[in-house]
């Protein structure tokens, strides 16, 4: 009796068959949205490094002073322009001058004295209160590369949990790229474990092979073979993607582009006789007005920044001061013979200062209404 499998596409198919159809379609489909992120993860850190083979610099934002242009963990590539070239409304990166070995990168805002440049962050209030010399300028922005430098952020603020979560997102990246190798494999090879030098098909009518008893006996040997083959294969590409997680992770060392740290200091120094401190200027929050007897209103709010620092607060109806407190005060008595508007609802902030031109406006608010005949103030 001669048994005759039935195949082609009249063939019926079993449910399992499609169920692993299904399954295996899904392998597929996984493993090439792997592939493509970890392409482009390497393409956007390829963008970030190779530029720096033609003498541009790459550069990480690690503060938050040229946002939202600019956020801490991008990487921006640096063109080197002649100091002559340099124009107003251009981001440059420089040697800070405030702080010895790092870099300021900060917009070019004014001409300064003896041909300096003024800077400021897009995010600071007020401008940097040195000036640059035009030969410490390194280069102008050029290129913006988002997010690449975020881990260096995260290990300079010493959040170890992030990285280490990327590092197993990574992992998982590069295992889940190879889980269709196997239907590659039968892809390119034949099933019945010959060499598959020949591919042609046997041409119709043609009569089957004859088996030799070498090669009969030789084929379940062959097939343990290729099946430790391919169990040690298995092993190697897993030991493989972890030796490429720890080559990313400590190629990041050589390769990570420098950091612009360009913010005011927030640090404290000491010489034998005397010490001195810096701060940054901090907007207070939560503005709220409060009726008194007296017809006047006291205005709230909440300063998110440290006890004691600041030197005053300023209520402010436009440009005009209409009460102030002094020291670490958190609310301030403003009277109508401060407001000339009669009748009317007025908007007022509250500006933070540290002296000098060290300053910050809220941008919380609050609303005063006023008496149409005398100087009587209510809260609107």
């Amino acid at each position: 009796m001669v048994s005759i499998e039935v195949s082609g596409p009249h063939a019926p198919r079993a449910p399992h068959d499609a169920l692993r159809d299904a399954a295996d379609w899904g392998r597929v489909v996984v493993a090439t949205l792997a592939r493509g992120v970890v392409a482009t993860l390497l393409g956007l850190a390829l963008w970030a490094a190779a530029p720096a083979v033609i003498g541009w610099q790459p550069t990480t934002v690690m503060t938050g002073s040229m946002e939202p242009r600019l956020v801490p963990g991008d990487v921006v590539v640096s063109r080197p322009v002649a100091p002559a070239q340099l124009r107003l409304g251009q981001v440059l990166l420089a040697d800070d001058p405030d702080q010895p070995g790092h870099l300021r990168m900060h917009r070019y805002v004014k001409a300064g004295t003896a041909g300096t440049l003024v800077t400021k962050g897009d995010a600071n209030p007020q401008r940097d209160s040195t000036p640059i010399e035009r030969s410490a300028v390194h280069g102008v922005a050029f290129l913006r590369i988002p997010f690449v430098g975020t881990p260096i952020v995260w290990l300079r603020d010493g959040e170890w949990h992030k990285v280490v979560l990327l590092a197993l997102a990574l992992t998982a990246m590069l295992y889940l790229g190879t889980i269709d190798g196997s239907l590659r494999r039968l892809g390119s090879a034949p099933d019945d474990g010959s060499d598959g030098d020949d591919g042609l098909e046997a041409p119709t009518g043609s009569a089957p092979p004859v088996a030799s008893t070498a090669s009969t006996v030789a084929g379940p040997r062959s097939r343990r073979a290729l099946r430790r083959r391919a169990r040690r294969v298995r092993r190697l590409r897993r030991s493989g993607a972890v030796a490429a997680v720890v080559l990313v992770a400590g190629g990041l060392g050589v390769l990570l582009p420098a950091q612009a740290v360009a913010a005011p200091w927030t640090k404290t120094t000491v010489n034998p006789t005397t010490s001195f401190a810096t701060a940054t200027a901090t907007a207070v929050t939560a503005l709220t007005c409060t009726n008194n007897a007296d017809n006047t209103v006291t205005i709230g709010w909440t300063y998110p920044g440290a006890a004691g620092v600041p030197t005053s607060f300023d209520v402010l109806m436009g440009t005009t001061v209409v009460g102030t407190a002094t020291g670490s005060a958190s609310s301030a008595r403003v009277a109508g013979s401060g407001i000339l508007s009669l009748g009317a609802t007025v908007t007022v902030n509250v500006r933070t200062n540290l002296g000098g031109t060290w300053s910050a406006t809220s941008s919380s608010t609050a609303k005063i209404k006023t008496a149409v005949i005398g100087t009587n103030l209510t809260c609107g």
